[in-house]
């Protein structure tokens, strides 16, 4: 998925590690969610999912549910989606609003990941609901992109909408505006700083296209940084992301990049 990666606060405080037992002289030592937690602050994220699914499958209760979400965020941060699923949607049930909303939050972002833009709007919206500020505005906003592969133009023009209205961050502003302008996707298949080498490539494309039904094909003259004119060839128009992937497999050109479509 071709979008910066933004990761949600975590919104729980560090325990103390070490606490007296009132009424008792001797300190006892850190329980395996504590441990998880403080593996976490300092970015050990493999021994802070170890100590979390330890207090997972023992706690009850609150801390239960802090295990899920501790363990789902480490494995979250370790790339390893299918254990993060797993241990985020206990947590995305928990009764701390903050916490099930965080869990929402980054499941969305992991079935965006997968492609499974349903889910993602889903899981995203939900959240969106249950938070503030910029956590609601990038909610709102990675459910808005979502929607957009899916196809749901109008939904989608309303989650970005709900996202700009809540964004103080101008970086994320800028995106949200970026994403409104977008009205569906083509296959890019180069880009040519000659303008000969750029016709020659959507004359070759131009046989496929036509042999596969998959459109016309373009070549857009665009100015980049610098003033350098640069010459995109871009194959097809397509409501969804999932048609111009498709599209892209029928075309057999393994350097095909699918791209927003933009007025």
């Amino acid at each position: 998925m071709n979008q910066i990666a933004i990761h949600f606060k975590l919104s729980l405080a560090l325990l103390a590690v070490f606490v007296v037992l009132p009424g008792c002289n001797v300190a006892r030592g850190p329980t395996p969610t504590e441990l998880a937690q403080a593996h976490y602050q300092r970015g050990d994220y493999a021994r802070a999912q170890t100590a979390a699914a330890h207090a997972a499958s023992t706690a009850g209760g609150a801390q239960r549910d802090l295990a899920h979400y501790m363990a789902g965020m480490s494995a979250y941060r370790l790339n390893n989606f299918a254990t993060a699923e797993r241990y985020l949607r206990v947590a995305a049930t928990s009764r701390d609003a903050s916490m099930a909303a965080d869990a929402r939050s980054t499941l969305g972002l992991i079935y965006s990941g997968q492609g499974r833009y349903a889910d993602a709007a889903d899981a995203l919206l939900r959240s969106a609901g249950q938070q503030t500020g910029e956590d609601r505005a990038q909610a709102y906003f990675y459910a808005g992109i979502a929607q957009q592969k899916l196809g749901r133009w109008p939904q989608a023009r309303t989650s970005l909408l709900l996202a700009r209205r809540s964004a103080r961050d101008p970086g994320l502003v800028r995106q949200v505006d970026q994403h409104l302008a977008v009205t569906g996707y083509t296959i890019q298949v180069g880009a040519f700083t000659s303008r000969a080498n750029a016709d020659k490539a959507a004359s070759r494309y131009a046989t496929k296209a036509a042999a596969g039904r998959l459109g016309i094909v373009r070549v857009i003259p665009t100015s980049r940084a610098g003033g350098r004119s640069v010459n995109l060839v871009q194959v097809g128009r397509f409501a969804t992301f999932n048609a111009a992937n498709t599209a892209r497999s029928r075309l057999g050109d393994p350097g095909a990049v699918i791209v927003p479509l933009q007025r």
